[in-house]
């Protein structure tokens, strides 16, 4: 069968732009049938189930597709990204190490697996990633921001700053860096810079509820 020159094809991808992911599922799957280990369209199905929230068969058509190309950095990444997304952190990680086992420096392997990491509470592994981020890519946001949130939730404060502050410096309206600077200063009693960090996350956004619980408790005099 000429898969690309099946009718059903055609269909499938005008349900994509219609925005009927279901319908187009069917389809694919359809010509599946007839082309089982068609690896375009295995991916189509993979991503769609991804786009729909259908982690658990996103995944399993992602497997099928790693039993017809087990060394595609591409698939193992968005597989990790799919197991992250149904948090299954274990299972994430190791789709992101075998991206970094295999030698490639991808600067977005390093972020989830840092997120992985994060979220099953080794903050150890996640800063190692991070700081491998940092290197790779020392001038992007995720890379400072996410490198700040690690080391804060390590208990490192004094290591968290400098990488809030770079972002405050590059992007004035990071305000989620402004917030935890702000934390970071609370911790580190210094209430004065602490509500300069919190006075600007509340400029921009006013009903920001966490910010201003942190200011009542610093006017209120209480101390973290």
């Amino acid at each position: 069968m000429e898969t690309y020159n099946d009718s059903r094809l055609v269909k499938a991808y005008d349900h994509i732009m219609s925005g009927d992911l279901t319908e187009a599922i069917v389809l694919f799957n359809e010509c599946l049938t007839d082309d089982p280990n068609n690896v375009v369209l295995l991916m189509e199905v993979a991503n769609l189930y991804y786009i729909l929230g259908e982690m658990n068969k996103s995944i399993a058509t992602y497997k099928n597709v790693l039993k017809l190309k087990p060394d595609s950095i591409f698939v193992h990444y968005r597989m990790g990204v799919t197991y992250y997304r149904s948090t299954n952190f274990v299972a994430a990680v190791d789709s992101f190490k075998k991206i970094i086992e295999s030698g490639k420096n991808l600067p977005m392997a390093y972020m989830w697996l840092g997120l992985s990491y994060y979220h099953l509470g080794r903050e150890d592994m996640s800063i190692n990633c991070y700081k491998k981020l940092v290197e790779l890519a020392p001038e992007t946001t995720m890379a400072n921001y996410y490198m700040g949130i690690s080391l804060k939730a390590a208990g490192k404060y004094d290591e968290a700053i400098p990488f809030f502050k770079k972002l405050i410096t590059d992007n004035c309206l990071h305000l989620s860096a402004h917030y935890h600077l702000g934390r970071l200063y609370m911790k580190d009693n210094k209430f004065d810079l602490a509500k300069e960090q919190l006075k600007e996350v509340l400029k921009h956004d006013p009903n920001n509820k966490n910010a201003s619980e942190m200011l009542d408790y610093i006017y209120d005099d209480h101390k973290f």
